[in-house]
């Protein structure tokens, strides 16, 4: 009798784990326990990324792709339209409550990124204010980003003529950039400390993908194979990480003075000594650090990173960005923000870039709230929605969408085209803060190199492929470039 009572029960846990939510979105038939765990990993084998197996799948099952990884529900969602509706629904405002997500975070929802309802909105209202006290967006920050184009030339003329690696050319300048509002400090690029620190988020970054992987959907494995699943890697890289923002904290506690806040820290600090409810705590400011740390080393590196290895692959396109900003800069002084307006070829090199590129390729991911409706399905509360962005970005949509090609976003007259099937920064009450800063980057990084170097790839090294290293987000494999000084008389 027991037997058969055990194999019933059993019988019941099966139905239960193979069973979809009702109206929920096809996909993949399930597995007990392990849902579409074993499914992705056979189709990463073969595809090797997974925004290509989230594509294959869309394809085979729709827009709206249902998913069981582990007992997690995973939706990705395709599409312009799709993900509009998505991004401007405050039912899929959330943030996902994975194990993956709350790990860097002491296991809250703390800071700008993984956070939502009324504490994102606290933060992100604290966090603008204060960049905006110390100069963020106005005409400072451009002297900060002037500030690091010339550091950068300098440490290339250094070298010049010399194979360079450029995976990591840009880190150390993007933290200044953002860490002299943040922190009120800069570091010289070849700081040891900082590349040490930037190399532990490039590694954060590669453990797993954006979806959180099997630390987010079987999480109790990290007590069986913590190496294996880099629960213990990700573990060791944030203790780092938090050591470094603590003693900077420290220090600013140290040295304040109330009535005369030097930078987005000093504010904070303030900030929690004068609130008796405790608004803000020292971990939130630690995660708000790692946050504005981490978003602007890898995204706006990595893709930085991928418009040089665009640029030397297509030679055409170097000359004509010089001629560019040989027409309308010149050669007497570096160019500057106000040289945008009237380089429009620049502007479709960037555009293109952040098409082609799609470092961020589900974005973040979101959350259902509550149970809602999309399309002709319904979306279980506590749901992890993935926005498909690579697949936007590189579909049908764009005709030879594998080719780099920035006179896609020109019309025959020379005018820029903005295509708003373009989404790098997100789109709704989610988009991406730091957008405004990123872009500027890219123009000045991009002008300033050219405008004094030609870029080449090493006699004897083979083009540098345009196949990215998947992850969190997507990078460069490793290449080299070597900066010949241009025969012009800036000085």
């Amino acid at each position: 009798m027991w037997p058969l009572l055990i194999f019933i029960l059993f019988l019941l846990i099966c139905k239960e784990a193979i069973q979809k939510p009702e109206s929920y979105p096809p996909g993949p038939p399930l597995m007990p326990i392990i849902g579409n765990l074993f499914s992705l990993w056979l189709s990463l084998k073969k595809l090797k990324y997974h925004h290509s197996v989230w594509q294959e799948w869309s394809k085979k099952y729709g827009n709206i792709l249902g998913l069981r990884l582990g007992y997690t529900n995973v939706v990705v969602v395709s599409g312009r339209d799709l993900i509009k509706e998505v991004s401007s629904k405050d039912v899929f405002d959330g943030r996902p409550n994975g194990f993956f997500y709350l790990l860097r975070s002491f296991n809250k929802k703390l800071g700008l990124v993984f956070s939502d309802g009324a504490t994102w909105h606290k933060t992100r209202r604290m966090v603008l204010k204060c960049l905006k006290n110390f100069g963020y967006g106005s005409r400072s920050m451009e002297s900060n980003i002037s500030e690091e184009c010339k550091a950068l030339i300098d440490l290339r003329m250094a070298d010049a003529g010399m194979p360079v690696v450029v995976n990591h050319m840009f880190d150390v300048c993007i933290v200044n950039i953002l860490w002299k509002l943040v922190a009120g400090r800069r570091y010289d690029l070849t700081n040891e400390q900082l590349t040490i620190l930037c190399d532990l988020i490039t590694r954060s970054f590669k453990v797993v993908d954006m979806s959180g992987g099997i630390l987010n959907f079987m999480p109790f494995l990290r007590h069986v194979f913590p190496n294996l699943i880099g629960y213990n890697e990700l573990i060791a890289i944030h203790d780092s990480l938090y050591d470094f923002l603590r003693t900077t904290i420290q220090e600013h506690q140290n040295t304040i003075d109330i009535k005369k806040p030097r930078d987005v820290i000093d504010m904070f600090l303030i900030e929690m000594n004068s609130q008796k409810n405790e608004s803000f705590s020292t971990e939130e400011l630690l995660v708000i650090c790692l946050d504005l740390l981490e978003a602007g080393v890898e995204t706006v590196s990595n893709t930085t990173v991928f418009m040089l290895l665009h640029i030397v692959r297509n030679q055409e396109v170097q000359r004509k960005l010089q001629y560019e900003i040989d027409t309308q800069v010149g050669s007497s002084r570096r160019p500057t923000l106000s040289d945008r307006s009237k380089m429009v070829y620049t502007e479709a090199v960037l555009l293109e870039t952040l098409r082609i590129s799609s470092v961020a390729a589900v974005g973040i991911p979101h959350m259902a709230l509550e149970d809602a409706r999309l399309g002709n399905y319904t979306i279980p509360k506590g749901t992890f929605v993935l926005l498909a962005i690579h697949d936007l970005h590189n579909g049908e949509h764009w005709k030879d969408s594998l080719s780099f090609r920035p006179e896609r976003f020109l019309t025959r007259e020379g005018n820029l085209i903005q295509d708003d099937w373009l989404m790098p920064f997100g789109s709704g009450k989610r988009r991406c803060i730091g957008e405004g800063l990123a872009r500027s980057e890219l123009f000045m990084f991009l002008t300033h190199l050219l405008q004094r170097f030609n870029l080449t790839v090493p006699e004897g090294d083979s083009l540098p492929s345009a196949d990215p290293i998947d992850g969190v987000t997507l990078s460069a494999k490793e290449f080299k470039i070597v900066f010949e000084p241009r025969n012009n008389s800036f000085m």
